[in-house]
């Protein structure tokens, strides 16, 4: 892992604490649900992992420049079964490389090792078939027994055949060599922009499945076009600006 680094900020006991990793997926929703959980709850930046291999980018928010992947973290009373006391947060809006994802993951779950982290929520898209624009159905994944229940539990069908790929993907089998608790909530949404009524979708399980909490999805659905339309402009901002290089006259190559 020496081309990848966690650095905290502040060093935060998250003993008991109860931890939702959100990387980019499609339809963004993943990165659009955990900003509203961030900003609702009011969670403070306590920490980023960085990385040479990560896009060489600075993050703003609340006018903070930030590195692509970062860690927040507040005291709430949270978990499936509530008896978590803190809840934190690793999100970024850009995927990382295929070859940093596999150590991104194995340290993200050594760090909550150290932490003593209770439970990992991972919130994941899938793609949805088809043009409808309501009924996107949520899906789940647990690595045992114990998360497998929760998810009956709280009514969130289980995924039964598929494939996770990216940082969430390795988390969950990992979860399963490490017997770690680890669930991934996933939710249908358009592939061909960022949806944010879909990660209102992943929302409204979240705010079940942690009765503690209180979050309440409806504002994020009745800006979704509003927030819809910032997350492009912010993707279209990221795009290189570099000159573009002229074509190479074929007669060199004969």
């Amino acid at each position: 892992m020496e081309d990848i680094e966690l650095i905290e900020y502040k060093k935060e006991d998250l003993s008991n604490s109860l931890l939702i990793v959100a990387f980019p997926t499609v339809g963004l929703i993943s990165s659009i649900a955990g900003h509203y959980i961030i900003d609702t709850l009011k969670l403070e930046e306590i920490g980023a992992i960085v990385s040479r291999e990560f896009m060489p980018a600075t993050v703003i928010h609340n006018s903070r420049p930030s590195p692509p992947v970062r860690i927040y973290a507040g005291k709430k009373k949270c978990g499936p079964d509530g008896t978590c006391e803190q809840i934190a947060v690793i999100i970024s809006e850009f995927m990382p490389p295929y070859n940093i994802i596999k150590p991104l993951a194995d340290m993200i779950l050594e760090w909550a090792d150290e932490k003593g982290v209770k439970t990992v929520v991972t919130l994941e898209g899938t793609h949805a078939v088809g043009e409808k624009k309501k009924g996107f159905k949520v899906y789940g994944v647990g690595s045992n027994t114990k998360m497998k229940n929760y998810l009956k539990s709280f009514k969130i069908e289980e995924t039964k055949e598929g494939m996770i790929t990216g940082v969430t993907g390795v988390l969950l089998y990992e979860g399963v060599l490490m017997q770690r608790d680890v669930i991934c909530i996933l939710s249908e949404a358009h592939s061909t922009y960022p949806d944010s009524r879909a990660a209102g979708n992943l929302l409204k399980k979240i705010d079940i499945m942690l009765p503690e909490i209180k979050i309440d999805a409806k504002p994020l659905y009745k800006e979704a076009e509003k927030i819809e339309k910032q997350i492009k402009k912010f993707m279209e901002q990221s795009k290189p600006t570099a000159p573009s290089i002229p074509p190479i006259p074929t007669q060199m190559y004969g």
